[in-house]
């Protein structure tokens, strides 16, 4: 498989001192639905923490494929006044949900304080394409922003929302630290809400009792093609913090919550690192296209820049390399923070990450590129 880049476009130029930007998020419009052609994206942008209600999310619309991009909306912090400040993700309804119709949008994100005193994942919705938001509710509320991944961490934070629409319901996956009683460092959580103002009680989905083993980040697919839904989770404990790959058959059970999954690992012997993200799309031949991406890949013991592709629905995978040209590393403030694909409505993948700049920031960048999924992309030399 082979990606040939067709420009990028700098959506946000990261400052001298801003934190950030990361955990860039593309959102296509279904192609049979109100929103189709449309293109919208989110990251945290950090910028004016100090001001009143702190920072937000913006919300940036993309009607030409992701060549050009306008924020429309910037979504402040209306639950909490601490401020939008993490991890915020997208979902466009592919059914009605409450009061909400078939191709309204969906945002979650953690609302936290410049003193980091909890975290708070609450929801927003936008009847209007993006342009205005509303809020629903909040999902939930974790102690301070404090990461530490220790063994003998006392931290209760919760983080990284993912969303999806299951059987009517809406339903939120998201890391949690509080389960530390039962051994489990941290877990997967579920809650669902049918009419988007309460929520049900927490559920397992992933947690293991093994405090060096902390599965997170969990993000979906959706419900595919077969009917199934995909996942994937990083595991943070050892080194090169492997991504795991989820399945389910009806979006509510995962399976045994101490079964973390599979390893992603291509062909080539690349594997995931960290901060996953998982898209896909149907093929015009028919076949399932699904791409797996982390902060960087990995190939003996080595960071590189590649993501990984299946066509047997994530059976087997190959490696391509990333359309963005970028520096990956495994320790430091490298670029790709939680990068996402999707793919327009020409068919063209749209790469959007962040890529750190000359002056010590980062930059949110969105490429677009062709893709041959049957061409032959060999690991560049530097990466062997």
């Amino acid at each position: 498989m082979r990606v040939s880049p067709l420009g990028t476009a700098v959506v946000h130029r990261g400052a001298v001192g801003e934190a950030g930007s990361m955990y860039t998020r593309l959102l296509a419009g279904r192609p049979d639905g109100p929103l189709a052609g449309a293109m919208f994206l989110t990251w945290e942008r950090r910028l004016g923490v100090a001001d009143p209600g702190g920072p937000t999310f913006p919300i940036c619309r993309s009607d030409d494929g992701g060549r050009t991009w306008t924020e429309i909306a910037a979504v402040a912090d209306v639950a909490r006044g601490a401020g939008n400040r993490y991890q915020p993700t997208l979902l466009e309804l592919p059914s009605d949900v409450a009061h909400l119709r078939r191709g309204d949008l969906l945002l979650a994100g953690n609302a936290i304080p410049a003193d980091g005193a909890f975290t708070c994942l609450v929801l927003y919705s936008s009847t209007d394409g993006g342009h205005t938001w509303t809020f629903e509710s909040v999902i939930d509320e974790g102690g301070p922003s404090v990461y530490d991944n220790r063994s003998d961490s006392t931290t209760t934070a919760i983080w990284e929302p993912d969303l999806d629409v299951v059987d009517g319901a809406l339903v939120c996956c998201y890391a949690d630290e509080r389960r530390k009683p039962d051994g489990m460092l941290q877990t997967i959580e579920r809650r669902t809400t049918t009419d988007l103002r309460t929520w049900s009680d927490r559920e397992l989905v992933s947690g293991i009792s093994n405090r060096y083993l902390r599965p997170g980040m969990f993000v979906g697919t959706g419900e595919m093609p077969d009917g199934r839904r995909r996942a994937v989770i990083e595991i943070v404990g050892p080194r090169d913090v492997p991504i795991h790959l989820l399945e389910s058959a009806d979006g509510r059970s995962w399976g045994d919550p101490a079964d973390l999954g599979r390893l992603l690992v291509a062909d080539d012997g690349v594997a995931l690192s960290g901060t996953p993200t998982i898209s896909w799309r149907e093929l015009p031949d028919g076949r399932v296209l699904l791409v797996a991406l982390g902060r960087h890949s990995m190939r003996d013991g080595r960071e590189g820049n590649r993501a990984l592709a299946s066509l047997d629905l994530g059976e087997t995978w190959t490696s391509f390399e990333l359309p963005t040209p970028a520096t990956r590393a495994i320790h430091g403030d490298a670029s790709g923070y939680s990068q996402t694909i999707r793919w327009n409505d020409a068919g063209e993948l749209v790469q959007a990450t962040s890529v750190r700049n000359a002056i010590g920031s980062h930059d949110v960048v969105v490429t677009r590129a062709t893709f041959d999924v049957d061409a032959t992309d060999p690991i560049p030399a530097g990466d062997r």
